[in-house]
């Protein structure tokens, strides 16, 4: 599965337009005082601005070249603080999903993250983000929405994890990381899942969806 644009909302899009133009180097774009976009490697980031009672922080994540992990975790040390887990690490490494992670935030407090998953062939000699490839959904029936995935997008839990609170579904290059409503965001964050508004335009096997909602719903991308 491929993320080919996300769109959130946020309530600055100046602080967002500075945040991921000059600390993380994308290109940005303003279109009127409404929407934001972004070119974060092969996904199209867009912020649409709304009121702050709207609001709730997202979780969401970028791929990097797996080879270049620790490059990566020093380039975003310089600029941002970095979230730490329960234990104070900042590297948080998964063996089943073989993958480093390192967590941290934007000025609205979307709760980011940048993985080198070393099961891809993306290796590479400069370090770049080359798309987004989570976006957390939270649910209040997260196995019913587990099955829509996979009845109508023919995607599946990832390594085959479920779990009655985390199920990620679909592959290494695009997840859908569904939560149980009010679950703690990784790594100790403090800050849990709610239901917020998302639209998501993705691939699978070259048929292009759309995920809208809260409450969720799949189409045909036309």
């Amino acid at each position: 599965m491929h993320i080919t644009r996300l769109e959130l909302q946020t309530v600055n899009l100046k602080e967002q337009a500075l945040f991921y133009g000059e600390s993380l180097g994308l290109e940005t774009h303003q279109h009127g005082e409404n929407q934001l976009m972004i070119h974060a490697g092969a996904t199209e980031l867009v912020f649409n601005r709304t009121d702050e009672d709207q609001y709730g922080p997202y979780h969401f994540a970028f791929n990097i070249p797996e080879n270049l992990f620790e490059a990566a975790k020093s380039w975003l040390t310089s600029r941002v603080g970095i979230l730490a887990s329960q234990d104070g690490e900042t590297t948080l490494h998964s063996e089943s999903w073989n993958s480093d992670s390192v967590y941290f935030k934007d000025p609205a407090g979307n709760i980011l993250e940048l993985i080198a998953r070393h099961e891809l062939p993306n290796a590479g000699d400069r370090l770049k983000l080359l798309s987004i490839s989570e976006i957390g959904l939270a649910t209040g029936d997260m196995p019913e929405l587990v099955k829509t995935f996979e009845a109508q997008a023919g995607l599946l839990p990832y390594k085959g994890e479920t779990s009655e609170t985390f199920t990620a579904v679909g592959d290494a290059n695009g997840l859908f990381i569904t939560v149980k409503q009010g679950r703690i965001w990784y790594p100790n964050t403090g800050v849990p899942a709610r239901l917020l508004p998302v639209r998501v335009d993705f691939q699978v096997d070259g048929v292009k969806m759309t995920l809208s909602g809260p409450p969720y719903q799949l189409g045909p991308n036309q």
